[in-house]
């Protein structure tokens, strides 16, 4: 696809050296976020014995104001002009605080219950503001370094690796090195690992540069919305980054007191996902190439759904690992198809606009998805309160047991259905 802003004959050609490292972001940003997805919420309840319902009413209202903020920041990256580019100083400046932040998280100072709530929201809100402004402008520059469809598609599994490294360490071994090494001790190690990888990956971003005047903030948002297909993707991005965000929070829960896995099986739960998803994501790259990655996305979330639906039936810790493993498949297709589906849109717009923008289309797509973030912590707060479960407590009533079941194995399908059909409605509108 053509690029608007720079003429493909004066385009840089990245190296694979240059490839592997701007990728390798994908560890910073998927690691700290994932982990706090993963454990954040059941450090505190389960350790803490922070009430969960009103730390879940908390993030409802704290998930609505960031949605904004991921806006503001799109529009805000589209507009800077500095010589060293329009992402990159981002990136090099707000790693340190995102870092910082998610260490402090989970380092909190002897206070009330009330005071752990207060401290808890002000830290998560400042964390997730540097997150936005890092993961926003280093995702920023993929589209843009590489418009040809094999480098995007090849780039898209790179970052993916990268990032199921990010994932296993977030999602998989926080929660064990948490309880072994202390939650503190386990987040400062995660920081520091984050903030490496993402000045390797700076050596690896390079900017080609954006002659057009950018769009004034209302004109930038009519634009937007403008491009039906954008409208249609993000709808149904929603939809399956809140099942999988939603999985991501609960399984702590599900796996603590529906199948009560050990830490080390925990681990091997949470990592045969991504163990899996790492080598597969190179197949779904190529499935995009060969068939498109909306029709190839339609195929991951119908596997999803039915995947997922094992957890109603699991009994044992042994198929829970094995569906964890099944789940790895959909998994990286969801990792690869989106960041591919998302490059895709902007070039619609700027086929139409003459402008690149993708920090709009970043901010506005962090906005909606965001506000998922909202509706899982209603789902959650809803489920602690109506399932009788019982914060600090070691044995969860059936209630609760059956709650969780109901939490991962049916709500994600009904959600995934609305994404299925409005992928479809992508893939048409696209292609007219």
């Amino acid at each position: 696809m053509a690029q608007v802003g720079l003429h493909p004959s004066v385009r840089p050609r990245p190296s694979a050296a240059k490839k592997t490292a701007y990728a390798a972001n994908q560890i910073a940003v998927n690691m700290l976020w994932q982990a706090f997805n993963a454990v954040a919420v059941y450090d505190y309840v389960a350790y803490h014995g922070v009430s969960a319902v009103r730390l879940s009413s908390g993030l409802i209202v704290y998930g609505v104001l960031n949605a904004l903020f991921n806006l503001v920041a799109g529009h805000v990256s589209d507009r800077t002009k500095t010589r060293f580019g329009r992402r990159i100083p981002y990136v090099a400046v707000a790693s340190i605080p995102y870092a910082v932040c998610f260490a402090l998280l989970f380092s909190p100072p002897h206070l009330s219950q009330t005071g752990l709530v207060v401290y808890f929201l002000a830290m998560t809100f400042l964390f997730d503001l540097a997150f936005t402004f890092t993961a926003l402008n280093a995702n920023a520059l993929y589209p843009e370094m590489y418009p040809d469809p094999r480098d995007r598609a090849y780039v898209s599994a790179l970052q993916q690796v990268f990032g199921i490294v990010g994932l296993i360490a977030g999602v998989a071994l926080s929660k064990s090195l948490g309880q072994a090494l202390g939650w503190s001790r386990m987040a400062w190690i995660f920081a520091a690992v984050a903030v490496a990888s993402m000045y390797v990956s700076l050596w690896g971003s390079f900017e080609t540069g954006d002659p057009a005047e950018p769009f004034a903030w209302r004109e930038a948002l009519r634009e937007t919305f403008r491009n039906r297909a954008f409208i249609w993707y993000v709808i149904a991005s929603f939809l399956v980054q809140f099942t999988t965000t939603l999985f991501t929070t609960a399984s702590s829960f599900y796996t603590s007191y529906v199948v009560r896995l050990s830490p080390l099986q925990n681990s091997l739960f949470l990592g045969g996902i991504f163990v899996v998803a790492m080598p597969i994501a190179f197949v779904w790259a190529r499935a995009a190439i060969r068939y498109g990655a909306s029709r190839s996305a339609m195929v991951a979330i119908a596997l999803y759904a039915c995947v997922e639906a094992l957890l109603l039936v699991d009994r044992s810790p042994t198929s829970v690992l094995v569906t964890g493993l099944c789940l790895g498949v959909p998994v990286a297709g969801f990792m690869v198809l989106l960041n591919m589906l998302l490059a895709e849109v902007i070039d619609l717009d700027a086929r139409r606009t003459g402008r690149r923008r993708e920090g709009m289309y970043l901010g506005m797509n962090g906005c909606i998805v965001r506000l998922g973030l909202s509706l899982q912590y209603a789902v959650m707060a809803i489920f602690f309160a109506v399932s009788g479960y019982r914060a600090g407590a070691s044995v969860q009533p059936t209630s609760a047991v059956e709650g969780l079941r109901l939490l991962l194995g049916l709500v994600p399908a009904l959600f995934l259905a609305g994404a299925f059909l409005c992928m479809r409605v992508y893939d048409r509108t696209r292609t007219r």
